[in-house]
């Protein structure tokens, strides 16, 4: 295939599923009952707009670093740079174009969310460089951008992220970063693909996928037992999802990618929406109730 531009190759390479993650900067925002001041609700979508972009651009780097191992994996040999559909001087152009846009976006809002962004960047370009052939540290570089979206989310509400809320995220960033280096452990056993696999053993990724998925629930039911809304009675269905997560982690579903498990596998997907309402309900139903009452 001749190499150049392509637009669905683009939107493919731009990794739009993953845009899901970046649902995380809006966390802030919900949990802190401010979600219906319009002023702060815009500011917190652009963040996470400006987080796309951004979250985008690094994907196309690190295709780029990768091209040689990609293309001899039996998936990502597809990806539009490995597969050729993408020249690399336009996809370098492509990053900068994603990386200016995020940034310009994020420092319109706020200096805190523009230096969060800029420090995820840095993570990010360092992981790709070097970062990921280091065990333990490449799981703490991908958890480290789920936590840097909520503190992103946390700049433009009144309270800021909460302790419990902090550790929550943590806990359930690294339980997703080793379920994801244990999928691609089993999935790929033997091939070449990442180095950083080798220094990692099957049961030391089950042990620690298992404490801390146990850690997350442990730290979210402090959590919602701190807040005010009742959110103590979702801890069940939390518990459910990360349960039901943890089997189809084991079971080897999408090499444990998260964008992919979640979306994969209807019983998850509509457990979370679920979840979603109940909190929503629990957060905002007086809000919601009046204002079906004015309308009326």
């Amino acid at each position: 295939m001749k190499k150049g531009f392509s637009f669905g190759a683009v939107l493919k390479e731009m990794r739009i599923k993953s845009w899901l993650k970046n649902v995380f900067v809006l966390s802030p925002i919900v949990f802190s009952h401010e979600m219906f001041e319009v002023e702060r609700l815009i500011n917190a979508i652009v963040l996470m707009i400006a987080f796309c972009l951004v979250s985008s651009s690094i994907y196309v780097v690190n295709d780029i670093s990768d091209v040689e191992k990609d293309r001899n994996h039996n998936v990502k040999k597809n990806r539009p740079i490995a597969s050729g559909q993408l020249s690399f001087a336009f996809a370098w152009v492509l990053f900068a174009v994603l990386m200016i846009a995020g940034l310009g976006l994020a420092i319109w809002i706020n200096l805190n969310a523009f230096i969060f962004i800029v420090a995820y960047v840095l993570i990010n370009l360092l992981y790709s460089k070097w970062l990921k052939r280091v065990a333990i540290i490449d799981c703490f570089c991908i958890a480290a951008g789920f936590v840097l979206r909520v503190l992103v989310g946390g700049t433009i509400v009144s309270a800021g992220v909460s302790h419990w809320m902090f550790l929550t995220v943590v806990a359930l960033s690294l339980f997703m970063a080793f379920g994801k280096r244990r999928g691609e452990m089993c999935s790929h056993s033997g091939e070449e693909t990442r180095s950083v696999l080798d220094a990692y053993d099957r049961y030391f990724l089950d042990g620690a996928v298992f404490m801390c998925a146990a850690l997350a629930m442990v730290f979210y039911s402090l959590w919602s037992i701190s807040q005010e809304s009742n959110l103590v009675y979702t801890v069940p269905i939390v518990l459910f999802i990360i349960i039901r997560y943890l089997l189809l982690v084991f079971k080897g579903k999408g090499e444990a990618d998260p964008t992919t498990v979640v979306l994969s596998d209807r019983t998850l997907w509509i457990s979370c929406g679920i979840c979603a309402i109940m909190m929503v309900a629990m957060l905002y139903g007086k809000q919601i109730a009046d204002m079906i009452g004015i309308v009326k």
